[in-house]
């Protein structure tokens, strides 16, 4: 499984600019995962960071991998908030660090797109 065997495997939304060249085929790799602007996506009952590596994989999602350990995708704020409401689909209660990334994600401008990223280190 992609990602196994680090201690820590984080999605989060960061900003595009350095993530939009290596989608379009601008630039070739990152040397580091793009810095992160939102809360992370707190834990789930499903495995959101192979989720995202998976939907990048197979196109789902616009993106690729940039790093060694590092898959990103650019996104819309309404891409973030279906992705936001299936990854945590079914859940008892909306924790608080759950709620706090919906309303960064309810403030983000809707006229452009951010960068999904799943990293492992």
């Amino acid at each position: 499984m992609v990602g196994r065997g680090h201690r820590y495997r984080d999605v989060y939304i960061g900003g595009p600019d350095l993530v939009a060249p290596l989608v379009r085929g601008r630039a070739e790799s990152l040397d580091a995962p793009p810095y992160r602007i939102s809360p992370i996506f707190p834990p789930s009952r499903r495995d959101i960071f192979a989720e995202v590596v998976e939907r990048i994989a197979r196109g789902a999602l616009v993106g690729r991998q940039t790093a060694a350990a590092c898959w990103c995708a650019l996104v819309s704020p309404d891409e973030l908030n279906a992705l936001i409401d299936e990854f945590y689909e079914g859940e008892q209660e909306e924790p608080p660090r759950l709620s706090a990334l919906r309303r960064f994600v309810a403030a983000l401008p809707c006229d452009c797109q951010f960068s999904l990223v799943a990293a492992a280190f």
